[in-house]
């Protein structure tokens, strides 16, 4: 699990936040928002400059969440051939999940 190691009390365009990470050990990531539309898009990139983006679209008196990464950066062929965009789909699966649940308190 993430955890949020320094941020504004609320993002925007341009804000750096912080968070602990783990892959086997422990380490922290600091981020650039680079994508905010109110109620529509936020994304950010780390120094890789990998996006990680969730875009909200309303739906029938509910919201769908998409969440997307892009490898569109020469250096992602080592991680891209290491089997991580698999693995990052199962993370992306199991937050969106998180989310749903955090939000409709379902389980």
């Amino acid at each position: 699990m993430l955890k949020v190691k320094q941020a504004p009390p609320r993002l925007y365009l341009g804000a750096t936040f912080s968070m602990d990470m783990k892959i086997r050990v422990g380490y922290s990531v600091r981020n650039t928002v680079v994508v905010f539309e109110e109620s529509k898009a936020i994304a950010w990139h780390h120094i890789a400059q990998f996006t990680w983006r969730y875009d909200l679209e309303e739906v029938a008196g509910a919201t769908r969440v998409t969440e997307s990464f892009n490898y569109d950066k020469p250096w992602a062929l080592p991680i891209i051939w290491l089997g991580w965009p698999e693995r990052n789909r199962r993370a992306m699966a199991s937050t969106l999940a998180r989310i749903d649940e955090f939000l409709t308190g379902s389980r």
